[in-house]
């Protein structure tokens, strides 16, 4: 029994841990595309810029200099750009919707699991079954063989000690 709730939990946090990971990378990969989708709006609005810059080079070399601000092609030019920076602060409020939505989600799961823990209770008919006893490892000892013996160590005088001995 206590196996299989292990299994059962296990199985829980798996699914739990997948969900989360594909929240994850569905987050991720959201907000990359909307990331993207505002870098290339901000490189039109360079390009816009450097259009400004050319236009502005062109109007320099005319005899007489008109005034900038009142060329057709550098107001089109600016309302462009002025569109486009509108475009990218909706992007980045896009970005921040994703990031709340996911976070959000995230939060509501994990509140959901904090308050939805499954319950493991015991079976009712059935009572706990009694642990067997610890086997003896090995084969049974005789009474013999549970004495503690001891055993001399052979001792081997030295030369000193022989001739000490043979003078006596």
């Amino acid at each position: 029994m206590p196996q299989k709730d292990f299994w059962d939990k296990f199985k829980q946090r798996v699914r739990e841990v997948s969900t989360a990971a594909a929240d994850f990378t569905e987050e991720k990969t959201l907000i990359g595309k909307l990331k993207f989708e505002l870098l290339n709006l901000k490189r039109k609005i360079d390009r816009l810029h450097r259009e400004i810059g050319v236009r502005i080079s062109e109007l320099s070399h005319m005899e007489p200099q008109p005034q900038p601000f009142e060329d057709e092609e550098i107001i089109r030019l600016l309302d462009e750009i002025k569109e486009q920076d509108r475009l990218v602060e909706m992007k980045k409020e896009e970005i921040n919707k994703v990031a709340d939505h996911f976070r959000a989600k995230s939060e509501a799961r994990q509140t959901e699991q904090e308050t939805v823990k499954p319950a493991v209770e015991p079976e009712p008919d059935t009572e706990p079954e009694p642990k067997p006893k610890a086997k003896p490892k090995g084969r049974p000892k005789s009474r013999a063989a549970t004495k503690k013996t001891t055993t001399r160590k052979k001792t081997t005088k030295s030369s000193k000690a022989k001739d000490a001995d043979k003078d006596k």
